[in-house]
């Protein structure tokens, strides 16, 4: 079968090809994608490619926060269906429509032999090739002989040559970065158990902030990330510690990272000191990495930074809610939208006037949701009761509209009833 392919082509990932498979491709912020982009304009999951027909593919939006280009334009909330040479745009990221995934290419002819069919069998080699032709086979009856000829030696397995065979894989995690002066302090702090679980503490004084996230379960496709960030091998390139002279005001800038793998154990502490670079985008792809998996990228900005955030969110939730007619999505996305700028200001304090608006948004676009997709569901279950199918089909694809988050159980239950209705009414052609 021909599968579309899709290739980034600028961004973090540029130059990466994806093929479209059965299942589909979803792409965000999140580890748990299967186009996973480190890119703060993303959205966890951000958009989903799934394959249509044979050898078409379409692009759906996930009630992303700064949504998905098409061409240019901006998505909706439902699905488009793309075409070769077509251009996605989310975030940082441009992705091209290649149409049908590159042929698989066959061994390289080297003038050896003769080419084509039977027909071409007849067709005599030049004097070059059949001495290169003899020369090959002499290498190859020479490198038999020296195989077979040369003396066996036997190889001891000692305890040290399993571990130095053996790759160190990662246990636990500690990062501590302190950045403090005489105006206030701010300590972030990350831990990472042997049991895979991340935790993440934040004490700023400077701006009177205290967050303690609670302990998230890292799946096996994030460990195995967090393995290539902390390599044992890329962190033994770097000395165990980096030191400079205090500076004028008092002030202390440092980073403590303590690893522990299987084998070994590796510590850096940068202290009041300009860090080599390589080691300084370590330390940023780790803090990336924790903040993207929690879902806490925006404690690190300011609280005037924070404050704009969520005004913008609060404007994307209001316009939603305005359009909420135009689009059965709309709806969705506007709860979403409020719920952000909810999190960005739940760490100040005071809170700012704002917020009120946020949660007042939240709440009202929550219940209008709630009582639309409970109308929907009943129609729905009205079409399956009276054994309308296509009802049924026509039904599901807008409750599907309305909760468009794969993750959500609304959209999982959706999606399970119209595979279902869709397979009746194959039995019923």
């Amino acid at each position: 079968m021909k599968r579309p392919v899709l290739m980034i082509v600028n961004g973090p990932l540029a130059g990466r090809r994806f093929e479209v498979k059965e299942g589909g491709l979803r792409l965000g912020r999140s580890s748990s994608n299967d186009i996973h982009v480190p890119d703060e304009e993303l959205s966890r999951n951000h958009c989903l490619f799934e394959q249509v027909g044979e050898a078409d593919v379409c692009v759906t939006d996930l009630a992303s926060a700064n949504g998905t280009i098409l061409n240019g334009r901006t998505l909706g909330a439902s699905p488009q269906t793309l075409k070769p040479g077509d251009t996605i745009e989310v975030g940082q990221t441009r992705l091209k429509v290649l149409g049908d995934a590159l042929p698989k290419g066959g061994a390289p002819d080297l003038g050896l032999g003769a080419k084509g069919g039977p027909a071409a069998a007849n067709v005599r080699r030049s004097p070059l090739a059949n001495v290169l032709w003899l020369l090959v086979v002499a290498a190859a009856a020479a490198a038999v002989w020296l195989a077979l000829t040369a003396p066996r030696q036997e190889m001891s397995v000692t305890p040290e040559t399993l571990a130095l065979e053996e790759k160190p894989s990662l246990c636990e995690v500690h990062y501590e970065k302190v950045d403090a002066t005489l105006e206030g302090v701010c300590r972030y702090e990350v831990r990472i158990g042997a049991d895979g679980t991340v935790r993440v503490v934040l004490d700023d004084t400077k701006e009177n902030r205290h967050l303690s996230i609670p302990a998230k379960a890292l799946g096996v496709r994030a460990q195995e990330e967090l393995g290539d960030i902390l390599s044992l091998e890329a962190l033994r390139a770097f000395d165990r510690e980096y030191s400079g002279p205090e500076p004028e005001p008092q002030a202390l800038a440092s980073r403590d990272l303590s690893v522990v793998y299987t084998t070994c154990a590796q510590r850096i502490r940068v202290i009041n000191a300009q860090e080599p670079e390589a080691l300084r985008a370590i330390f940023d792809r780790l803090e990336a990495f924790v903040n993207n998996e929690l879902g806490i990228h925006a404690i690190r900005y300011p609280r005037e930074k924070l404050v704009k955030m969520a005004e913008e969110q609060i404007e994307v939730g209001r316009a939603k809610w305005e359009d909420r007619e135009v689009q059965y999505g709309n709806l969705f996305a506007a709860v979403r939208a409020y719920r952000e700028a909810i999190f960005y200001l739940e760490t100040l304090d005071p809170k700012p006037a704002c917020i009120q608006e946020a949660r007042d948004g939240f709440k009202l676009a929550t219940a209008e949701l709630e009582t639309r997709y409970g109308n929907q569901r009943f129609v729905v279950d009205r079409a399956i009761n009276l054994g309308d199918w296509e009802a049924a089909q026509r039904e599901l694809g807008v409750l599907l509209e309305m909760i468009p988050d794969r993750k959500d159980d609304r959209h999982r239950e959706a999606s399970a009833k119209l595979v279902d209705v869709e397979n009746r009414l194959k039995g019923g052609k």
